[in-house]
């Protein structure tokens, strides 16, 4: 009795061990595969490669916008070939055509206006519509002239293609006004910064010769020794091409440019400002999107000059120059929006009758 005892024992025994063998390589199995899966590299799509006759009919139906500064013209479509020179930001080129190479998907070939020929990176420009391209070069250029990481140059040869691009005779109408209008506001951008970092042109050929390429279109203040653009620069724009769909951008350009003049108490100064900005951009533009915001302006000012009449800066006997600014606000305000005139002429009038006897 007692063997049978221990062999039974000892049968239950292996049977246990058994099973605890067994749950253990079950409990290894799964967690092995488990590991599997998580490690196990995921099996990727393969990018459907473009056709070369698709590649040819896309590019031969787009315009091509460099967004870059200084993007290489490789001899052929290799990242190793030479490099037979760096492309300006928004410099014109074409799809070219004639290449002998078969296309790439990450190749454009292209011809320069000079004739040169030679692979540019897609990956690095914009492939777009012909109706695309002038408001992709400029939305590209007005990210790269209020961007803070792109350096003084750089912003200097962006707003020369601009207008070089913009005197080719490609754009006429309202893209004119519109691409010039840019160009006015990218070269404010950039001389704004070089005022601000204190560069002078002196000490820095490129600038100088910047400075003297755009001189017809800039100002310069001897007493804070600082660069503007010349607001007439826009005023004129507006004259050569009036009621044009960005006629408003213009002169709110225009108005925005006038430098800031210290006018202290000088009654004819601060007047003459006034008219040359703000209230002449509402005589010119009297449902423009910039009303509201410069009728208040002009309100707050007035308003501050006209408070207590007695303190009207315009003693006896009152120039000349004072009564031509008073007058000519008068004419401007009496013919703006019914709206802003009847906020901006009691003011005018005070003067008037304060000034005016």
């Amino acid at each position: 009795m007692r063997r049978i005892f221990f062999v039974d024992m000892g049968h239950r025994f292996m049977n246990q061990f058994m099973e605890k063998q067994v749950l253990l390589y079950l409990l290894f199995v799964v967690f092995f595969s488990i590991s599997t899966l998580d490690s196990a590299p995921t099996l990727q799509e393969k990018q459907k490669q473009t056709k070369p006759s698709e590649l040819i009919k896309r590019d031969s139906h787009s315009e091509i916008v460099i967004p870059v500064v200084g993007l290489n013209l490789h001899l052929f479509a290799d990242e190793k070939s030479d490099v037979l020179r760096k492309l300006k930001f928004g410099e014109p080129v074409q799809y070219d055509k004639n290449s002998l190479e078969s296309p790439k998907e990450d190749w454009i070939p292209v011809k320069l206006n000079d004739g040169l020929s030679g692979f540019i990176k897609r990956s690095v420009v914009r492939s777009v519509p012909p109706k695309q391209y002038l408001s992709t070069l400029l939305f590209e250029a007005e990210r790269m002239i209020l961007s803070k990481q792109v350096d003084f140059l750089a912003k200097q040869e962006i707003t020369d293609s601009i207008f070089t691009i913009s005197s080719t005779g490609k754009f006429t109408g309202d893209e004119f006004i519109f691409i010039r209008a840019k160009a006015g506001f990218f070269l404010k951008k950039t001389v704004d910064l070089m005022n601000e970092k204190g560069i002078k042109p002196d000490n820095d050929p490129a600038t100088l010769e910047f400075l003297k390429h755009h001189q017809t279109k800039l100002l310069y203040d001897y007493t804070s020794g600082k660069y503007y653009v010349d607001s007439n620069y826009f005023w004129k724009l507006l004259e050569s091409y009036p009621k044009t769909k960005h006629s408003d951008y213009a002169g709110y350009l225009a108005t925005e440019s006038l430098p800031l003049v210290d006018c202290g108490v000088d009654l004819r100064c601060r007047l003459e400002e006034l008219r040359k900005g703000k209230l002449r951009y509402l005589y010119l533009f009297p449902t423009g999107n910039y009303v509201s915001l410069y009728t208040k302006d002009l309100v707050k000012e007035l308003g501050s000059m006209t408070k207590d009449p007695d303190s009207i800066p315009c003693f006896q006997p009152v120039s000349e120059g004072i009564k031509s600014e008073i007058n000519q606000m008068i004419r401007y305000a009496s013919e703006i929006g019914p709206r802003e005139k009847k906020q901006i002429l009691p003011h005018l009038q005070i003067l008037k009758k304060e000034c005016i006897r």
